[in-house]
């Protein structure tokens, strides 16, 4: 039973990150004027996460391990969504007497040559490739769903924990790094509107308002519509790029993959309202979250789940 046991360590893993991390929010909220409240959403969630754990732990009774991987992994990500929901406006607060870094992410840009209007400008005048870039920036959310579907059904077990861990693992530091780096976005800081560029398909948020309340401590983060586009840096975006393409490339998934998250890519700037310093930022937090998820997991789970589903009992107490 020992060498069962150790093909669910990295699971194990995943979920002591996913439980930092939920903590991590938690007190972010916590540190809030509203306080921290267990809202419907937050509650199913949560009942969600949970009965997919229970599922995860019954085929891990039957010997179903690729099945109860997967579990794990949907309850991960349900156990983090609502949570992460609210608390990604927690930072605006929580670092509220930091002193905003646009300028200096805007010089960086230009020290690296990039022209943000420039390049905004650009999707504008080509509106059919801003769209198609815009319906995969859209895909966002939901794409880490399509990962942990396709990992699971090509028995790339090693990868989902990775993925999860690194996932979380890479969330939780931009929410740090954006506690002490806050900044208003690429639309404020070059002065760009909705009125503007009428016909455009992009939702322009109304980034300052949000975050000078947030920065007052005067919005209520329970409301009906949370406002969104309040971490600039580092960009999560970039850092969930990196990690599907990592995750996807050992799979016939990976050139879907590089396809639409290119396009994702290539849009964070418009879509996001981001600096290319926020992306590079963001990229290199996904590369090292991906390190760290290799220090945690063992690669030869693969093999060992294999045999697990495959052998009879007497295989299973040979494995090693």
């Amino acid at each position: 039973m020992a060498n069962i046991h150790q093909t669910l360590r990295p699971f194990f893993a995943v979920y002591v990150t996913t439980l930092s991390a939920m903590a991590f929010d938690f007190w972010l909220i916590s540190a809030m004027p509203q306080g921290l409240h267990l809202t419907k959403d937050i509650i199913v969630s949560i009942v969600v996460g949970l009965v997919l754990t229970v599922a995860g732990l019954f085929f891990r009774a039957k010997n179903k391990m690729s099945f109860s991987a997967a579990a794990f992994a949907f309850a991960n990500i349900f156990l983090l969504s609502q949570v992460n929901l609210i608390a990604h406006l927690a930072p605006s607060y929580v670092g509220r007497y930091y002193p905003l870094v646009d300028q200096t992410l805007a010089r960086i840009d230009s020290t690296f040559g990039f022209d943000w209007i420039q390049y905004f400008e650009w999707h504008v005048n080509h509106p059919l490739f801003g769209m198609t870039c815009r319906i995969a920036y859209l895909c966002w959310p939901s794409y880490a769903l399509f990962i942990i579907v396709v990992l699971a059904a090509y028995q790339r077990i090693s990868s989902m924990a990775r993925f999860l861990i690194a996932s979380t693992v890479s969330l939780t530091i931009v929410y740090v790094v954006a506690i002490v780096t806050p900044s208003y976005g690429a639309y404020f800081q070059h002065g760009m509107t909705a009125s503007q560029h009428p016909n455009f398909w992009v939702q322009f948020s109304n980034y300052k308002d949000t975050y000078d309340a947030l920065r007052a401590g005067v919005v209520d983060i329970y409301a009906a519509e949370i406002p969104s586009g309040t971490i600039s840096f580092p960009s999560f975006h970039t850092t969930t790029v990196v990690l599907y393409l990592w995750a996807a490339w050992s799979t016939p998934a990976r050139w879907i993959t590089l396809a639409v998250q290119t396009l994702c890519f290539l849009t964070i700037p418009v879509q996001g309202a981001h600096f290319l310093t926020d992306m590079i930022a963001g990229g290199a937090i996904g590369v090292g979250a991906i390190m760290f998820s290799g220090t945690v997991v063992r690669e030869d789970i693969n093999a060992k789940i294999s045999v697990l589903e495959t052998g009879d009992g007497s295989v299973r107490c040979q494995i090693g």
